[in-house]
């Protein structure tokens, strides 16, 4: 018998399909306030990204598609821009793309799509990789688990950490099952010690034998190839500087976090960054105390990984974003920007994913 998720994702489906290919957005779109509808991604499909998961990719002609589609029809602008022009009179609502953390391909690739299409973009750059050209926790944690898999990996983890609380974390976890590595990696973010855990990923890393360096010039762009963003239109946000979760952090830690990577983007580009991008983004990622760090550091704005439409009167360190991947569907994006869903909201139904 289908769950009442199933039976919620379903109507959903359904509903933006709908919308979608009556052309009943445009008439919703009419009817509802002025928004701002932020997608949200991190790579376009390139060689160099091929081990990544599905999950932080999307083929770049499917993203061309949907950028031309919504240049028809919005006001496509940066999320920067965006959140002033939400605040002026204007007809049309607003669309954005960002993409985190400053991948090689949002040069290679996304940049000839953005200019194909005639429209920007925010790339939300961690700085760390850029400057140092070392890669943070998460890949050194999929190079690893994927070379020794999840009985190996978990194994010599509790072998090597000194955080009493991982034996209890890692329980149930050495199976090697489908779902295994997601569990890991939700573990290792949020029930260890996060300076053990970088300590023990190091080791891990070099002893499956990662090569820090080469993996970051795989994946990550360089200073110039942001100073090539830059000079192309496209926004560039901060991201901290190693992708560490805000609210894990001690108070002090976090402010460094933010403030170094606004510093090192001043210093390598010459230019203050307007916005910021909250690791991961989830409500439990980031605090009141995180928000009020990302304002006094100057930045303007803050964006979230929770789905959903941005008005005047949403608050600018909490904005909210639509993510897109491999799986991105048209009807889907429509439905959400149009404010097809926040109209259901005003009738006590939510239909967020």
């Amino acid at each position: 018998m289908p769950s009442k998720h199933d039976l919620k994702r379903a109507f959903r489906d359904v509903y933006a399909r709908v919308l979608y290919h009556s052309g009943l957005h445009a008439v919703v779109d009419r009817c509802m306030p002025r928004r701002l509808t932020i997608l949200a991604g991190h790579c376009v499909s390139a060689e160099n990204n091929a081990e990544l998961p599905g999950d932080m990719k999307i083929d770049g002609r499917k993203l061309a598609s949907i950028l031309s589609w919504f240049a028809r029809r919005y006001e496509v602008t940066t999320v920067g821009t965006g959140v002033r022009r939400l605040r002026e009179s204007g007809q049309r609502s607003l669309f954005a793309l960002s993409m985190d953390d400053g991948y090689q391909d949002n040069v290679t690739h996304l940049l000839p799509i953005l200019k194909q299409v005639g429209v920007s973009a925010t790339v939300y750059l961690e700085s760390r990789p850029l400057g140092e050209r070392r890669v943070n926790w998460s890949h050194k944690l999929a190079v690893a688990h994927e070379r020794m898999g999840s009985a190996t990996f978990v194994r010599r983890y509790l072998e090597l950490t000194q955080d009493a609380g991982a034996a209890k974390a890692f329980e149930g976890l050495a199976d090697e099952s489908p779902k295994s590595s997601y569990r890991i990696k939700r573990a290792l973010k949020y029930s260890v010690d996060v300076a053990d855990r970088d300590r023990v990923l190091d080791t891990l890393f070099v002893e499956s034998g990662g090569d820090e360096r080469a993996l970051c010039d795989k994946l990550y762009m360089t200073w110039d190839g942001a100073r090539t963003l830059r000079d192309g239109g496209v926004e560039l946000g901060g991201h901290t500087v190693e992708h560490h979760i805000l609210s894990r952090l001690p108070a002090s830690a976090a402010r460094v976090e933010v403030e170094a990577s606004r510093t090192a983007t001043k210093r390598e580009l010459a230019i203050d960054c307007e916005s910021f991008a909250y690791p991961f983004g989830r409500s439990w990622d980031y605090d009141q105390g995180t928000c009020a760090v990302v304002r006094d550091a100057g930045f303007a704005s803050a964006v979230t990984t929770h789905a959903g439409t941005n008005g005047p009167a949403t608050d600018p360190y909490q904005l909210k974003r639509v993510m897109i991947d491999e799986n991105a569907r048209m009807h889907l994006l429509v439905a959400e920007a149009c404010g097809g869903f926040d109209l259901l909201r005003r009738f006590g139904l939510d239909l967020s994913d």
